[in-house]
């Protein structure tokens, strides 16, 4: 169906199969999907073996009467190699190397489709303002961290920017315009950044105190996004507002737009560019856990050759546009160029070579983060 597709067009990104089918009586659907993935990562000279945000899926689908259709599915990320290190990967897996969980949930909505009048889908899925930012996520060891999506050191779950929580979504397409409306419900939960290495020590520096998590509460908040293509063109706005309090911060408006264009199709013959700008309210964390404002810009640039190697190339850069906080702080930049190679090994397995380059500066402190290069598979199924 027209519009089960437009719900899953995120996800197909993402994987070369959408999922192996279990079960189907022409009325019930049962079928599973995800990857298994492991990174051997280079960082400074430190070597370490790393999950490659790997996942599990169940989707279920049953007809009902009118041409309706149901869907529930239920997806989880686990941790192959829980290393115990503060080793951060990618915006996507911060889930899990915050918690150290083996087994995380990552989605979880029931869905009802129809050609006509649309999908109405509810749980925690993929926010409509992710619809905007995907095309420039998909690099594996890094990348996603300048689009406003994974904010507060989240699965952007809070916020609603990223894998929303308690999400309630209606999407559609008019005249090849594609739209989606999200409402979250009230949520709250615990954020924070990831202590680097040196506060993993028996005697930290003094600074390392400012690092402790902290709880936010959000009111309720609300989205949308609009998608058109044209030829080999994809154009896209996305928005999301809320408004939260904390001890760190009070009471303050959550407010992220997005603008996004991209061409070609990802991992087919030919180019495939991605462009976003991001302009957030009270949305990131810098690396002293301080909330600012901020101006985003990611860039993926990639090229695929008839034997499936891709090369893939991008930029990720967040930067602050407070006045205030860079008064107090100076000026924060996080700054990445990403450079590798993915190869698609029959249908089912994906190696990959990436590098990161970080030209980051925390404001007064005139710190970075580190350079990387990992090597890895991911198996899919």
């Amino acid at each position: 169906m027209r519009t089960a597709a437009l719900c899953l067009s995120i996800t197909i990104v993402a994987f070369p199969a959408l999922s192996l089918g279990l079960y189907d009586d022409e009325i019930n659907a049962l079928s599973v999907g995800g990857h298994a993935g492991i990174s051997l990562v280079n960082s400074d000279g430190d070597t370490r073996v790393a999950d490659s945000s790997s996942r599990i899926r169940f989707t279920f689908n049953r007809q009902l009467p009118n041409d309706w259709q149901a869907e529930a599915r239920m997806e989880w990320g686990f941790n192959l190699v829980d290393s115990g290190n503060n080793l951060q990967l990618s915006g996507d897996a911060l889930q899990s190397q915050r918690e150290g969980q083996f087994l995380f949930n990552r989605l979880g909505y029931l869905a009802f489709n129809h050609d006509k009048f649309g999908s109405l889908s509810i749980g925690k899925q993929w926010s409509v303002y992710y619809d905007v930012a995907a095309n420039t996520d998909n690099f594996i060891l890094t990348g996603g961290l300048a689009s406003g999506v994974y904010n507060f050191g989240t699965d952007g779950g809070l916020s609603g920017t990223g894998r929303a929580d308690s999400a309630i979504q209606y999407r559609n397409e008019l005249y090849g315009l594609q739209y989606a409306l999200q409402y979250q419900a009230k949520t709250e939960g615990t954020v924070g950044v990831l202590p680097p290495p040196e506060c993993n020590v028996t005697e930290p520096p003094a600074f390392c105190d400012e690092l402790n998590d902290f709880s936010v509460d959000y009111d309720d908040s609300w989205g949308g996004s609009v998608r058109y293509r044209f030829h080999a063109l994809t154009f896209g706005v996305g928005y999301n507002r809320g408004n939260f309090e904390s001890v760190a911060r009070g009471q303050a408006k959550d407010e992220a737009v997005i603008l996004g264009i991209t061409y070609g199709d990802l991992y087919q013959p030919g180019l495939y560019a991605g462009a976003n700008y991001a302009k957030t309210e009270n949305h990131e964390l810098d690396h002293r856990n301080r909330v600012f404002d901020g101006d985003g810009y990611e860039l993926m640039v990639n090229y695929t050759f008839d034997n499936a190697l891709t090369l893939v190339s991008g930029v990720n850069w967040l930067e602050s546009s407070d006045s205030t906080y860079e008064d107090e702080n100076g000026k924060f930049k996080r700054l990445l160029y990403v450079l590798g190679a993915h190869y698609q090994w029959g249908d089912m397995i994906r190696l990959y070579v990436e590098g990161k380059i970080d030209d980051s500066e925390f404001g007064s402190d005139n710190g970075s983060d580190e350079n990387l290069i990992g090597v890895g598979a991911r198996f899919y199924f």
